[in-house]
């Protein structure tokens, strides 16, 4: 299968569609394009037969899209919110521009200018509204310091007004919301 496999929700067997395209690395992150899709992150180098790194688009029926922003290093975490996929990880550059471990990239695959410029790994993503919530193990991000849990503005990648301030002395690996 790869290092990705499609489940059916139902049954939880493997659906090897027409369409299956092996994975040649590992997916460490995935979330739905809202159309019965995948955007996913991780380690890899191809999708299928085509050249993909570290970040692919599959489509309902398994089929590859041209989306193809690349990353570097490892994608860990990916969240999407209207037109907007962003992308946390180990990674120093996306589609060929200096992105330090977050950035957004739109949904036609077109870097977007959001830039938190974290100082080490960010490993966790999750949007409500306007602001993204990272989480991971730096302590600097969107131009303060704030150790290792951040809410950062979704347009400008500055931390957010009101910012959390929390006493976080562990990596952050996972973030959910829930509510407001």
């Amino acid at each position: 299968t790869g290092g990705g496999v499609l489940l059916n929700a139902a049954t939880g067997n493997i659906e090897f569609g027409v369409n299956h395209l092996p994975i040649n690395g590992s997916v460490s992150a995935v979330v739905s394009d809202g159309s019965g899709g995948w955007y996913i992150g991780g380690t890899f180098t191809n999708v299928g037969a085509e050249p993909r790194k570290n970040l692919a688009h599959i489509r309902s029926d398994g089929s590859l899209t041209g989306w193809n922003p690349g990353a570097d290093l490892s994608v860990t975490a990916m969240a999407i919110s209207g037109d907007t996929v962003y992308i946390a990880g180990y990674f120093t550059t996306v589609a060929g521009s200096a992105r330090s471990r977050a950035a957004a990239i739109s949904t036609s695959g077109v870097l977007l200018p959001w830039n938190p410029n974290a100082n080490a790994e960010v490993l966790a993503l999750a949007v409500s509204g306007s602001t993204v919530f990272a989480g991971g193990s730096f302590t600097e991000i969107g131009g303060g310091t704030q150790a290792r849990l951040a809410a950062l503005d979704a347009t400008t990648g500055n931390l957010a007004g009101g910012h959390l301030n929390p006493f976080v002395s562990g990596e952050v690996r996972a973030l959910t919301i829930s509510g407001t």
